[in-house]
């Protein structure tokens, strides 16, 4: 088995992913299953009907043409039914609109479709601080972009979201941000957390992605590896912070919005 980046043959096993073995690259940290459903992302994973779903859709405001393709374009890359559905990227772009927020931090990005949705939303001073890993569905990601003429107010470092979270943490000086968005490496969620919560201004939204994680945090124990343990610790963690009040939703593969009190 090769790594689909950087054809590495340094692979290791790295959880599961839709009742599928994911694997992680030694050498590049790309994740990846061994076999690729590109439909799979457009089936809603919390197991709502396709009719009630589509009719969801219908009555809400239209995704963007360019969200659209993007999100398209990223369907014959490994793994891109981890890529946030349309209505999460709507939504998140949409409180970014309503909080007014002008300074906003991406951990993890995958696709870049919450990256186009948020930025677009911001304010022409806003900035958007984003890290993921490097590849080819990176180079798409910034074509969209610049499409959407709001490379200007993206930030992106190539790097993990603990390593800009601690770079963030030890600036001078620490600058707060208005919301946070948590879609990164799953068993990570919690230490994401911890991190994040400090660099959040108070009234400043915190938003968390694959929350339910395929229902797969409603049996921990019988799913007993590291992401499903990181959700399901990163969830029970986030309502008992009596530094913040949540709300989880159940959009895509479920959707945490958590306010710092």
């Amino acid at each position: 088995m090769k790594c689909p980046n950087c054809q590495s043959t340094r692979i290791r096993k790295h959880g599961f992913y839709r009742d599928k073995q994911r694997y992680q690259c030694k050498d590049c940290a790309r994740q990846f299953v061994q076999t690729h459903n590109p439909y799979l992302h457009d089936r809603p994973s919390t197991g709502v009907e396709d009719n009630i779903d589509r009719y969801l859709t219908a009555i809400s405001t239209p995704a963007p043409d360019l969200l659209l393709q993007l999100q398209q374009a990223m369907v014959e890359y490994p793994l891109a039914q981890m890529q946030p559905t349309l209505a999460q990227a709507q939504l998140i772009a949409l409180l970014v609109r309503s909080s007014q927020a002008r300074r906003v931090l991406e951990l993890g990005i995958f696709s870049g479709c919450a990256t186009l949705a948020i930025s677009s939303a911001l304010p022409p001073d806003g900035q958007l601080i984003a890290c993921g890993v490097a590849g080819r569905h990176l180079d798409v990601a910034r074509d969209y972009w610049e499409r959407g003429a709001v490379t200007s107010k993206i930030d992106f470092q190539i790097g993990s979201g603990l390593e800009l979270l601690d770079r963030l943490a030890t600036s001078t000086p620490i600058e707060s941000f208005d919301l946070i968005t948590i879609s990164g490496l799953k068993y990570q969620y919690p230490s994401y957390y911890h991190r994040a919560i400090e660099l959040l201004r108070p009234q400043g939204l915190l938003i968390a992605t694959d929350v339910l994680w395929q229902g797969r945090v409603l049996n921990p124990t019988t799913y007993d590896d590291e992401f499903t343990r990181g959700i399901e610790l990163f969830n029970r963690e986030l309502v008992a912070d009596p530094r913040v009040n949540v709300s989880v939703l159940p959009i895509g593969d479920g959707l945490s919005i958590a306010i710092k009190l």
